[in-house]
């Protein structure tokens, strides 16, 4: 495993194009977690807005415009406990994401979500989908080794995004 992570610090040393970063971290989430689509979403807590800064599938999930941050329990557990939170059934899923049937065109029916906070400030999150089940206790252990690489993408892309 150690291998993908210096792989990973090398692409962030020598990234040309921002966008680089977040394709360095989806191929690290791949190697640690396990991913069929995967975004970074950014987060201006001032604006009350998100805006996605990185997509797997640019072709269905573009990076968009900004949406407002939605300020229910699942967002607050992210702010204050920094909870990971994993979806791991088509049940689960319903009622959950607004774009569900799109989501299982792609052959997902599990999802997490990783809060990444600096400075007491929430920078985004890391969102992987994948197939039903696919994001259990040992996944969701393994996925809090990514915060720390997405901590650095998440500062990077705030260099170059106005978000």
């Amino acid at each position: 495993m150690s291998q993908h992570f210096r792989d990973f610090e090398e692409r962030l040393a020598r990234y040309d194009d921002p966008a680089e970063t977040g394709a360095a971290l989806h191929q690290l989430a791949r190697a640690v977690i396990g991913v069929r689509l995967f975004t970074l979403t950014a987060i201006n807590m001032d604006a009350g807005h998100v805006r996605r800064v990185y997509s797997s599938h640019p072709d269905v999930f573009a990076l968009l415009g900004t949406k407002p941050i939605v300020m229910d329990d699942w967002f607050r557990a992210m702010q204050t406990e920094r909870r990971i939170t994993a979806i791991n059934s088509a049940a689960e899923m319903e009622g959950n994401f607004p774009d569900l049937q799109l989501i299982r065109t792609l052959g997902c029916d599990a999802s997490i979500s990783i809060p990444v906070m600096a400075g007491n400030q929430l920078l985004g999150t890391i969102n992987a989908l994948d197939a039903e089940g696919s994001y259990g206790p040992d996944a969701v252990a393994r996925a809090a080794d990514l915060i720390v690489p997405a901590t650095a993408v998440f500062l990077i892309l705030r260099n170059h995004f106005q978000l």
